[in-house]
Order: C-alpha cells, then sequence, then structure tokens
C-alpha cells in the first residue's frame, strides 16, 4: 500500500468509526449528551400539556421530530462544504452519540460500590437509568446494572452499524431518534402519546441490529440455554430488547426483567434469562461477553475495508 493507499484507508468508515470509539473511551461526551438530553426534555415538556388529546400529542412529537432532523441535516451539510477536512466531523458526531466511555467510566465504580457502598452505586447509575434507583436492592442494582448496559450498548452497535451500511446521515437520524426517546420516555404514562412517533421509529431502526447482537450472544458458553430463552423475547414489550436481554441473561446463567418503579407505583414486567440471581460476577461476565461481542462486529468491519484494499 503506497500513501494514497494509506490516506484513503483513513477516510473509510470502518476508521473513522474505530476513531470515535477511541475519542469516547478517552473523553467521553457525557457533558455534551446530558445537555442535548435536557434541551430535548425541556422542549418536549413546553409542548407536551396535560389538556391536550392524544392524537394532538402525538402529531406534536413527530412535527417537533421533524422540525428538529431537518436544521440538524442541514446545518451538518453546510459544516461539510465548509470544513477543510469533512470526514474528520463524522467521527466528533459519532463521538457525541456514544454511550461506551460513560459507561467504561460508570460501570466498574457501580460495580465496586455495589459490594462496599451501596448508596453510591445508586447515585451513579441515575443518570444512566430511568427507574428509580433509591429503593433497589443489592440484586437491584445488579439487574439494573446488567440490562443498562445491555441497552445501551446495544444502541451503540445499532448507531455504528448505521454508519457503517448507510452513513453519517442515517446515523444523524438514529442518534436523534435516540436521544428524543431517552428525554420523552414511552415507558412513563405522561410521555406515552407524545414520544410515541419517536419511540417507534427508534424501535424499527434498532430491530436489525439487535438481533444481530443477540446472534452474537450466542456463541458464548451457556449457548444452549441462551437457545432455549430465544423465544422469550416475545414477552417484552418490544421484541428486540427482550430477546436481548433474555439471550444475554440466561448465557450467563442469571435473571434479569421483573419489578421496577419508574415512578412511585412499580411495574411488572417478565422475567427473562434463567432462574438463578445476577451478582457482581455475572455482571462482569455479562459485560466482558457484550464488549467482545462489539469488537467482533469492528472486526468483521475492518475485515470488509481491509480486503479489497489489499486485492484491489
Amino acid at each position: 500500500m503506497n500513501t494514497v493507499d494509506y490516506l484513503s484507508l483513513l477516510e473509510q468508515p470502518a476508521s473513522l468509526l474505530s476513531i470515535a470509539i477511541l475519542l469516547s473511551l478517552l473523553l467521553p461526551a457525557t457533558r455534551v449528551q446530558q445537555s442535548l438530553t435536557h434541551g430535548l426534555l425541556l422542549l418536549g415538556c413546553r409542548l407536551n400539556g396535560d389538556h391536550y388529546g392524544a392524537r394532538y400529542l402525538r402529531l406534536a412529537g413527530f412535527a417537533t421530530l421533524v422540525c428538529l432532523l431537518l436544521p440538524l441535516a442541514a446545518t451538518y451539510w453546510a459544516l461539510t462544504v465548509l470544513s477543510p477536512s469533512p470526514s474528520l466531523l463524522e467521527p466528533l458526531l459519532l463521538w457525541c452519540c456514544l454511550d461506551l466511555g460513560r459507561l467504561s467510566r460508570a460501570l466498574p465504580q457501580c460495580l465496586q460500590h455495589g459490594e462496599q457502598q451501596k448508596e453510591l452505586a445508586r447515585l451513579a447509575l441515575v443518570p444512566l437509568c430511568l427507574r428509580q434507583t433509591d429503593p433497589l436492592s443489592p440484586l437491584g442494582l445488579y439487574k439494573a446494572m446488567a440490562e443498562m448496559s445491555i441497552l445501551r450498548l446495544a444502541a451503540d452497535a445499532a448507531l455504528l452499524c448505521w454508519y457503517f451500511f448507510a452513513g453519517i446521515y442515517a446515523a444523524l437520524l438514529f442518534a436523534l431518534l435516540r436521544y428524543t426517546a431517552q428525554a420523552w420516555p414511552f415507558k412513563l404514562a405522561r410521555w406515552r402519546a407524545f414520544g410515541l412517533v419517536s419511540s417507534w421509529l427508534y424501535r424499527t431502526m434498532a430491530w436489525l441490529p439487535f438481533q444481530l447482537l443477540a446472534i452474537t450472544l450466542l456463541i458464548y458458553p451457556g449457548s444452549i440455554r441462551a437457545i432455549k430463552a430465544w423465544p422469550q423475547g416475545r414477552l417484552w414489550a418490544y421484541s428486540a430488547s427482550g430477546r436481548l436481554l433474555a439471550v444475554a441473561g440466561a448465557g450467563i446463567d442469571a435473571g434479569l426483567g421483573g419489578p421496577r418503579r419508574y415512578t412511585d407505583a412499580t411495574d411488572y414486567y417478565p422475567k427473562l434469562g434463567s432462574k438463578n440471581y445476577i451478582n457482581a460476577t455475572s455482571t462482569r461476565a455479562l459485560l466482558w461477553r457484550l464488549i467482545i461481542a462489539l469488537l467482533f462486529w469492528l472486526s468483521l468491519a475492518w475485515a470488509f475495508t481491509l480486503v479489497p484494499l489489499f486485492n484491489g
């Protein structure tokens, strides 16, 4: 490979998403993500009034989504035109949207505190978890950590998949849907109408990447248990998330799902995985499995990038 080949390699999607992953691990975009989610929450609170009907709120949520997407896409297009190196903007955008760096900082602390100081673990989970963390028992802490990590890392994988296969504008759309789904959570009754369209579109775009990640988790030890748990995904409101949680939990021979509190009332979700209780050891094993699965797909992306270059 000559110099031109190396320069072209740096502009390949696999290289750019690898840069974004390294940036996220070295300097997590925590404040940027919190500001984006908080801004969307404030915008939604101004439009999501209790005195409006459900049909109006669904239309308002969709209109807000469109009004956010078009200026974002136009702004990004203008920046690419004016920038001397447009390709460098893409890893910066991905960096702003990846939760991997935040999780790499928070989860080791949560696991350490989970064994020693439960209150600090609960506080560490607050920015990452929709459910109320104050009433969580030690078992509830491990379940919350495991479920939150699975779904957030799966969303990161979906974002990178859309970027690799469909380009930066598809990744921008998915990122916007992800943040609006977090800011206007469909799980809470007050946001159910306003956040319906965002949630439905997010789930539609995340469905195939979630399935691929669930299939990847079948290749680890415990695959027989994971395969038997695959049908449990249909018990979940969003089957792709349920299947992912069921396969991940069964693979480490631990149970996920069950009761949780998003408000003062307790919501009862189906139990997934196995009947054994999750603990610190199985939570760490689950996190390692997720990381190795993501590295597996990243290596495939590099293979698809390098083979044509060397053969060409």
